[in-house]
This record gives C-alpha cells, sequence and structure tokens, in this order.
C-alpha cells in the first residue's frame, strides 16, 4: 500500500515539474512584446446593456454607460482621452456632455487590454401633445491619442551585385505584416533597397506602407481635443500622422526636405508609402559583409470614432 502511495505521489510531482517547464512560471506560456503588438484595435467602446433602455419616458431621467476598452498596444494616460455625447437638446437634456479618461493597453499583465466605464445621468423632454412616442438617438464620439510601434528585423546586404562568392548572413526581401501592430494605424509593408553611392558607401532605404486599418479617422495628435468640441477643423487635421523610423538605432531620415528625426505626412485613401533612407556618416561602408539590423517604425496619431444608440421617448398616458 506504501508503494502505491509512493508511486503515485511521484507521478504526479514528475507532472506538476513537466507542466511548469513547458508553461513558465505560473503555469503560462510567457507573452512577449511581439504577442502584444498584434491586432487593429485600439480604443473600442460600446453602450452597456439597458443604459440608455430602448424606451424611455417623457420628463423623466435615464443612465447613459458606457464601457471603454482598449484592445491594444498603447496606453491612454493623464485623462488625454475625450468622450462627448450627442443628442437631441430638445428631447435629451445631459448635464455632462464631455467627459475625460484613461486606459491601460495590452501588457503581460492584462493581454487583453485594460477597461474603463463612464457612467452619466441624463433626463428626457416633453413630446408633441399629438405624439404618444418620439424616437432619438444618443451618441458617444470618443478622441484619443495613439501610437503605433513596428520592430522587424532587416538585411543590409552591401553586395549589391551579388558578386561576392560564399554562403550570406541574410537576403534583402520586402517584409509583409498582416496581423498589425496593435493599433488602429498598421504598417502593413516594408520594401528593402540598397541604394549605390558615388563614394563607394551603399546607404539602405527602405518604403514603408502604412494603412488606417481601424474603424475610425486618423486625426492631427495636436487636434485630439479640438475634434471633441465645437472648434473649428481644416482638413489637414484629418488623416495626419507623424512617423520616425530608426536601423540599428540610428535615426532615418523620412524626408528629403525635412532635417528633424520624425516626418508628419497624411493618408490619402486611408493609406500612404513613406520613404526612408540611413544616411548616417553618408552611409554604409560597401566592404561589410551582409548583416541582419533592426528597424523600428513610430506612428504617432490621435484616432477618433462614434457609436450610437436609438432610444424611444413614450408619453406617460393618464388614461
Amino acid at each position: 500500500m506504501n508503494k502505491k502511495i509512493i508511486l503515485i505521489t511521484g507521478i504526479l510531482l514528475l507532472l506538476a515539474i513537466t507542466g511548469c517547464n513547458k508553461f513558465g512560471k505560473g503555469g503560462q506560456t510567457p507573452i512577449s512584446d511581439a504577442d502584444l503588438r498584434k491586432g487593429m484595435d485600439g480604443l473600442k467602446m460600446e453602450f452597456l446593456s439597458n443604459a440608455p433602455p430602448e424606451k424611455v419616458f417623457a420628463e423623466s431621467g435615464f443612465p447613459i454607460s458606457l464601457k471603454l476598452k482598449n484592445a491594444g498596444a498603447s496606453d491612454v494616460e493623464d485623462g488625454s482621452g475625450i468622450v462627448v455625447f450627442g443628442f437631441e437638446k430638445a428631447y435629451v437634456n445631459v448635464p455632462q456632455e464631455r467627459v475625460s479618461f484613461s486606459v491601460k493597453g495590452k501588457s503581460v499583465y492584462a493581454p487583453l487590454g485594460e477597461d474603463e466605464f463612464i457612467t452619466i445621468n441624463a433626463r428626457t423632454g416633453a413630446i408633441g401633445t399629438q405624439s404618444e412616442e418620439h424616437p432619438s438617438s444618443i451618441f458617444a464620439t470618443a478622441c484619443y491619442p495613439y501610437k503605433t510601434v513596428l520592430g522587424a528585423s532587416v538585411c543590409v546586404d552591401p553586395d549589391i551585385t551579388g558578386q561576392r562568392r560564399g554562403q550570406k548572413a541574410c537576403t534583402v526581401k520586402d517584409l509583409a505584416f498582416t496581423e498589425g501592430q496593435g493599433a488602429p494605424v498598421s504598417v502593413t509593408k516594408v520594401e528593402a533597397r540598397i541604394l549605390p553611392q558615388d563614394n563607394g558607401r551603399i546607404k539602405p532605404h527602405f518604403l514603408i506602407h502604412v494603412k488606417n486599418a481601424g474603424n475610425g479617422e486618423v486625426i492631427d495628435l495636436g487636434k485630439v481635443e479640438s475634434v471633441c468640441t465645437s472648434e473649428a477643423l481644416n482638413y489637414k487635421d484629418f488623416n495626419t500622422l507623424v512617423v520616425k523610423a530608426s536601423l540599428s538605432g540610428v535615426a532615418l531620415k523620412c524626408n528629403a526636405n525635412e532635417e528633424s528625426e520624425s516626418v508628419t505626412v497624411r493618408l490619402r485613401d486611408k493609406e500612404d508609402l513613406i520613404r526612408c533612407t540611413y544616411e548616417k556618416d553618408d552611409g554604409i561602408d560597401s566592404g561589410v559583409d551582409a548583416y541582419a539590423a533592426p528597424l523600428k517604425v513610430e506612428l504617432d496619431y490621435g484616432y477618433t470614432f462614434t457609436i450610437s444608440k436609438s432610444i424611444i421617448i413614450e408619453k406617460v398616458l393618464t388614461h
């Protein structure tokens, strides 16, 4: 009997050790930054069930509740996110039309992103004497700053004509990214080129394809608050983002006419192509062997979208 107990105990301990080795500390597979930076979602927003209700009596109060979920890999910090409520002012009164919020994105501690809830109290007005009900809608518009970060390994091969013998460490090729980077604006493709120079050096050159793959509109990062208010806007305030790229930690020049490390670009039909070149030391020595180098692309922008819910305002019948 004792031998059986010892045998069973030994088997259970062996299974426990095997499980820990397979799944890591805590019995879970470790989550990497690459795992978190997947998907094409940023902020998600929805009305909670029955808030507002589908039917509301005239001249009575009712709640409006929103669930905000940051399903992307960037945090909305320090109350920089804004929600503005819209409604028919003749029939609905909302004392607090604008609410600021913060909500963290995906992390190793919250791999699905974190939630935030907003609740305000509204009140219906009177409806016409000839009507028993009035259909209306409640709108909620979110405006928030966000960031896309792409990290990839690219090949730098100074042997443009392929004259060198022997096996190379890597091959220059285009890279496609179909899973997104945990943000509504995605880098979808990077085309790599090696440009020869008259001085015998080479310059890596990249064509970076970006796309608004989300359900809203890209806005100028400096206009996040303005978009969610009644301030006048210019068409240039939309579809504008700031791009910064580096190769092996060295900033790339992404606009021939700009001296700064970052450049502002405008999306056309929700897409654009950005050209970035390695300019440090007037290029790279063409005598070095092919090597893999880390490419980093950062996109900074604002984002906005609107959801709505229909309600029916009913007159209180007294007969």
